[in-house]
């Protein structure tokens, strides 16, 4: 079970597209069938090292991305299969994260109120529509900790590896037919946000590198953004991650401050109260097992 003095809770919330009610537009202009088709050609020839590379719906997102020029789309895709190569993501699930998993809890168990199983950070989860989550105590997560004990790129990978298992997830639902697609809302509780502990020089790194892996290796992976109780500093993340950011995601940003009633009506509207954490009104409770469905 999670320590309920909890202070900063970050609240992925991946919501499968459901068939009966799709948030993701997944339908296409004759012009651009014709760009997929294209870029379906173009990207034949390569050695995609995770089937879901391919799939079309992930094409797709990669020509939005692009602006729906091909050639362009063909380079980010080749630089996203160069990167999980070189950070050998295949077997990332397989590694030892005994160290990891104590000092920076994940967890993922609950479901949203569509009845769909939810992934979750020991305070981090995900519903909507069918929806998957993922959600983990902040407060919990010693980020200055990590980088003065030379850490930091481990617990940044640990993040990868919970991002990916939600990614997998999604697929899987889209693979069995419950959804038409997949797309992942966020809620950030941002309660008192410790300069020293999460905002150290060495500690930004942790928020660039999550902005470039969701825009550059999962583009179009997210619906819509919420940052909540967010205090005067947290615009020094604002500020590095803006550039970073791109347009329709930060179009879906919204970051409110400290008022309830006014985060309150946002949160509230996607999720059900029994399954959200007590430090946003909630009543959920977290298993202590990694991965416990």
């Amino acid at each position: 079970m999670c320590d309920s003095k909890l202070f900063y809770t970050v609240i992925i919330i991946v919501s499968l597209v459901g068939i009966t009610l799709s948030r993701e537009n997944l339908s296409l202009t004759k012009a651009e069938k014709q760009k997929l088709d294209q870029f379906k050609d173009a990207v034949s020839k390569i050695s995609f090292p995770a089937e879901w590379m391919q799939q079309e719906l992930n094409l797709v997102r990669y020509l939005r991305a692009r602006q729906w020029d091909v050639q362009r789309a063909k380079s980010m895709l080749q630089e996203t299969v160069a990167w999980w190569e070189e950070n050998n993501m295949k077997d990332i699930h397989n590694e030892d994260w005994t160290s990891i998993e104590k000092d920076y809890p994940l967890h993922t168990d609950g479901v949203d109120k569509f009845g769909q199983p939810e992934v979750y950070f020991c305070n981090v989860m995900f519903p909507q529509i069918p929806s998957l989550a993922f959600v983990f105590a902040f407060a919990e997560w010693d980020l200055r900790g990590a980088a003065v004990q030379g850490r930091l790129n481990r617990v940044i990978r640990w993040f990868f590896k919970a991002f990916d298992d939600v990614h997998q997830k999604s697929i899987e639902y889209h693979k069995l037919g419950k959804t038409n697609g997949t797309q992942w809302n966020v809620i950030a509780d941002m309660d008192k946000l410790s300069r020293q502990q999460h905002l150290c020089i060495q500690c930004l790194r942790f928020y660039t590198e999550l902005a470039l892996i969701l825009e550059s290796r999962y583009p179009g992976g997210s619906d819509k953004l919420f940052v909540v109780n967010s205090p005067s500093i947290f615009q020094i993340v604002l500020s590095l991650i803006n550039p970073i950011l791109s347009k329709s995601t930060l179009n879906s940003l919204k970051v409110i401050g400290a008022n309830k009633e006014e985060w309150g009506k946002a949160v509230y509207s996607h999720f059900a109260k029994d399954q959200l954490p007590e430090n946003l009104g909630g009543t959920r409770k977290y298993s202590t097992v990694w991965n416990e469905i």
